[in-house]
């Protein structure tokens, strides 16, 4: 049986369409991509604080070698990033045999529905607005991971 967390839109949060459950997994990998170490690093503390193996990478490069690689199930990606942005990172992850079903979610100051609907043509399959409670991006990996929410 195939279930699906709900496409859905918030002030902070919105989901293009339903994203399956993966279903369990013995180690639920997540790849955070961000420009400011300080940010990643007070993510990549959270969710394995929540039984998440996490790896961060402060570039696109970097986090494309990272995700053929290591494989993770989800990869988050701030949006604004110097160089190649987080919505081109997106679409080459979308383009890679080994990346293209890997669950993308941008996490970004940028939340106009422009930003919104530019996220989703490139590739994203949630898109969250910082500062994001913790409790909202542990909800999506939780389930699509079979975890139970906290």
């Amino acid at each position: 049986m195939v279930h699906h967390i709900c496409a859905e839109s918030t002030d902070d949060f919105a989901m293009l369409h339903t994203v399956d459950v993966l279903g369990p997994i013995a180690h639920p990998r997540v790849l955070v991509v961000d420009d400011y170490p300080a940010c990643a690093d007070a993510l990549k503390f959270l969710l394995e604080q929540h039984g998440f193996e996490v790896r961060s990478a402060c570039d696109a490069c970097a986090a494309c070698t990272i995700a053929e690689k290591w494989l993770p199930f989800a990869v988050i990606v701030d949006i604004a990033m110097p160089g190649i942005s987080g919505l081109e990172l997106a679409r080459q992850l979308r383009a890679g045999a080994l990346t293209r079903d890997m669950l993308l979610i941008a996490l970004t100051a940028r939340g106009s529905s422009e930003d919104i609907t530019r996220a989703f043509e490139a590739g994203f399959d949630v898109h969250c607005l910082k500062p994001l409670p913790p409790i909202r991006l542990l909800a999506v990996l939780r389930f699509v991971t079979g975890k139970r929410v906290l």
